[in-house]
């Protein structure tokens, strides 16, 4: 096994913007280069390095080592990760509506690239992450981060609009069609559709594949018996086609293929949507 994920909820008054925490340890036997395909979480991803060691990723077709602090946007097909060395990261997995509540940060300004969270957030972001490496426990480390988020909050003003709330449900419905989705908040699909491509980057549909994939995938790390067809129609799955079509377009493998070469991934698709 190369690569070790432990997922951590946060606390109730940031469920509504943070989906996780976790940390990562990757490549751990270091024995050469280990090259892996990360899956798209629906997700932007704020990581945090926790030793010398990083991965090298690519950006506008370049291949660069990664910064300390990255911030991972919300990406919308499976990309490369090349680990030299071991690595040891801590990560906090923002919902895409969520990100902008904490920091201002819109996730379609990130979309299917990263950039160096030091030169978005600046000062306040530093010192904090040179504390954060400082603690010896994860659980130390989630208690201070849960401090930090809690004191942006309150010192942002918190947008629950209609592009949050259309995520809500597509993370809680997942057989919900995105017709039905601008009837419940009592506006335009053209307008929910524009607001929510202008906020999050991506169609409500786009979102909606991307969030069936990894309850798919959630659902399979769960599960030592396979059964593909009922998996699919847990997750609002009725056409098998359609299915496999959507699990190839955000793993960039067949349903049937990817479970055989499940070591090749990084399939971190969370813990069950909790959003009350």
């Amino acid at each position: 096994m190369n690569t070790l994920l432990n997922e951590y909820m946060p606390c109730e008054s940031l469920k509504p913007f943070v989906e996780l925490f976790w940390e990562g340890r990757f490549n751990l036997n270091a024995t050469g280069p280990l090259s892996m395909q990360m899956i798209p979480t629906g997700c932007v991803e704020l990581i945090i390095h926790l030793n010398d060691l990083h991965c090298d990723l690519e950006n506008d077709t370049t291949w660069s080592q990664s910064p300390d602090y990255m911030i991972m946007g919300l990406y919308t097909k499976p990309y490369e990760v090349r680990f030299k060395n071991y690595v040891k990261v801590f990560a906090i997995r923002f919902k895409p509506e969520g990100i902008y509540n904490i920091f201002k940060v819109p996730a379609s300004l990130l979309m299917d690239r990263y950039e160096d969270m030091t030169m978005v957030l600046g000062a306040g972001f530093i010192d904090f992450s040179h504390r954060l490496k400082e603690e010896i426990s994860v659980f130390s480390m989630i208690q201070r981060t849960e401090n930090y988020l809690l004191k942006n909050l309150l010192n942002n003003k918190i947008d629950m609009n209609y592009v949050n709330l259309a995520a809500h449900l597509i993370r809680n419905t997942k057989g919900v069609k995105i017709k039905d989705l601008s009837s419940r908040l009592y506006i335009s699909k053209r307008q929910l559709e524009r607001e929510f491509k202008e906020k999050v980057g991506i169609s409500p549909k786009h979102y909606l594949r991307i969030i069936r994939i990894n309850e798919v995938l959630r659902l399979l790390n769960e599960d030592q018996v396979i059964d593909l067809t009922s998996v699919a129609y847990q997750c609002g799955y009725f056409d098998q086609s359609h299915f496999i079509n959507d699990f190839k377009r955000i793993t960039g493998q067949k349903p049937t293929i990817f479970i055989k070469e499940k070591r090749r991934f990084i399939s971190n698709p969370g813990l069950a949507h909790y959003d009350s």
